[in-house]
């Protein structure tokens, strides 16, 4: 392989695998038909607006900042669009400054002017319906973060705002984003937008949609392939999560090509893995050491990979029980739950906290953390491959992670 060759083939797996930047475009998006759909006909139907929450990191901005490509699939092609991430403190006036200001016009002299300029200061929602309506075509509008705003007044003004543009039939679609578990949670209760607030829940990916991730890429870097137990074994150590899968992806692929080959092996994943938790870890490295540094016959990492392995309910919360098992494959020894009782409380407080504790129940602080601990214990040694199950790959619901007992040996399975 030349030298010109190799560095053709890094910048397209850069571009085709991006673990720590969203997609924005369609060719590059995978899965997600049913809530590309509600989006669209979302869009589609007057006086009605969205709102996409789920879980950090299953992919809620991607879709976000692709359907935009897709409504261009779908012939729409005259809409007006604007975006703007939320942050900490930001009013009702900020926001919509930075909204408006994305609607540049020009007037007869030449002379160019945005939209914000025709908003009053301190605007309430019938301020920005009057500013709306000065725009003759469709807008599409996507409030990204909306988590990160705190104030409750902020997010009932919102609430008043979608109220008064479906009340009006103006032909503007507001999409707000925003980690949560539900609709209550993001942007409270207010049951006069039941009607024209449609919710669009992003779950965890399935199995099937993150094989996809990785076609999708594959395609986009000329004539490289993947061995299909790699390529299955990325999707299952990803957990539903497309970061994982884009992140190991990647690094498997750079791994093959800068040895000169262009077919990625289980021997390209296993470098992935080490770079992906000891290079590319970022806060998930550091909370990882802080949560696991103690001296010596504590049993903090092999009870932390265990409480990645435990079964959870659809929420990510697990109980100490859930954590007997899978701790006994790591270590080859029996436990009670009480013998690691105290490890489960300095996880959730002293150390770090990785983990958040509701009652008797647990999960970990970020979705991302869960995944990251078992591929650092396959880079640790502290468990290996065989003894992970392969779920199948025509499975449409994400699959949690729960213990098998086969007649041979023990295994844990994904």
């Amino acid at each position: 392989m030349t030298d010109e060759r190799l560095y053709s083939y890094i910048t397209q797996i850069h571009n085709a695998f991006t673990p720590d930047t969203p997609i924005d475009s369609k060719d590059l998006f995978a899965g997600r038909k049913p809530q590309v759909g509600k989006l669209i006909s979302t869009i589609a139907q007057k006086g009605a607006h969205a709102v996409l929450f789920g879980e950090r990191g299953v992919g809620k901005t991607s879709l976000a900042n692709s359907i935009s490509d897709f409504l261009v699939f779908a012939g729409v092609f005259n809409s007006l669009r604007a975006r703007v991430n939320c942050a900490d403190g930001m009013s009702f006036e900020g926001i919509w400054r930075h909204i408006f200001k994305q609607f540049v016009f020009t007037q007869h002299d030449g002379e160019t002017l945005t939209l914000d300029l025709a908003m009053p200061e301190n605007p309430n929602s019938e301020n920005i319906r009057e500013t709306f309506q000065l725009i003759n075509d469709p807008t599409l509008v996507i409030v990204d973060e909306f988590d990160r705003i705190s104030d409750p007044h902020v997010k009932a003004m919102f609430a008043d705002t979608i109220k008064t543009l479906s009340d009006n039939a103006i032909p503007t679609t507001l999409i707000l984003v925003g980690v949560a578990d539900s609709l209550d949670e993001l942007i409270g209760k207010h049951p006069s937008i039941e009607r024209p607030l449609k919710q669009v829940h992003m779950q965890i990916m399935s199995k099937p949609e993150l094989l996809e991730i990785i076609d999708n890429g594959l395609a986009k870097c000329e004539g490289l392939t993947v061995e299909q137990k790699a390529k299955e074994r990325i999707a299952d150590y990803s957990q539903g999560l497309p970061h994982y899968t884009h992140l190991l992806a990647r690094e498997a692929a750079l791994n093959a090509v800068k040895n000169h080959r262009t077919h990625i092996t289980m021997e390209d994943l296993n470098a992935a893995i080490k770079e992906a938790t000891e290079h590319q870890g970022g806060t998930n490295l550091t909370l990882y050491h802080q949560a696991v540094t103690a001296p010596r016959g504590k049993y903090f990492k092999p009870v932390l990979l265990a409480c990645a392995l435990a079964t959870k309910d659809e929420k990510g919360y697990f109980y100490a029980n859930n954590v007997i098992e899978p701790l006994r494959l790591i270590s080859g020894k029996d436990f009670q739950s009480y013998t690691f009782a105290q490890h489960l409380k300095d996880f959730s407080e002293d150390r770090g906290p990785i983990l958040q504790r509701d009652g008797k129940r647990y999960r970990f602080i970020k979705p991302l953390l869960g995944p990251y601990v078992i591929l650092k214990g396959l880079a640790d040694g502290l468990i290996h491959e065989s003894q992970l199950s392969r779920p199948s790959a025509t499975s449409t619901v994400p699959e949690q992670l729960s213990l098998q007992y086969p007649s041979s040996a023990p295994t844990i399975d994904f």
